[in-house]
């Protein structure tokens, strides 16, 4: 399988990948590599604007995340260290931005553990082989 180095555009991480993957994964961003960590953060970009009533394009949430990210890396240092940095830096962002956005909508989040019912007789605790 043929595979090729491709370095993400936001975040500079680079993955090696598949030519039909880089190919799918520009189509989708306006020409861009981006990897999965930037690509999450830019598809929340565009729900959380459309849950402030705003509506903002896929290419217009990927210029504020390529700039947020550029912003970020500025000054950093160099090497495999800084890389290794980038990469954890860049999943506490995408994680600290997932939590402080409410969900999309009520259907959108499972219920809470205690919510949940469970059926009587099928899969349960019997107490028969205690």
């Amino acid at each position: 399988m043929e595979v090729e180095k491709a370095r993400c555009e936001c975040c500079g991480f680079t993955e090696e990948c598949t030519p039909a993957y880089i190919a799918a994964v520009r189509a989708e961003h306006m020409g861009r590599w981006v990897c999965g960590l930037c690509a999450e953060a830019v598809g929340d970009e565009v729900v959380r604007r459309a849950g402030a009533g705003e509506t903002i394009t896929t290419a217009e949430a990927l210029d504020r995340h390529v700039a947020f990210a550029r912003a970020t890396n500025t000054g950093r240092k160099q090497g495999a260290k800084a890389a290794e940095d980038d990469l954890v830096a860049a999943v506490a962002r995408l994680l600290r931005r997932c939590l402080d956005s409410p969900p999309a909508s009520p259907a959108a989040s499972p219920p809470p553990p205690h919510a949940r019912k469970v059926a009587a007789g099928s899969g349960g605790h019997d107490g028969a082989d205690a």
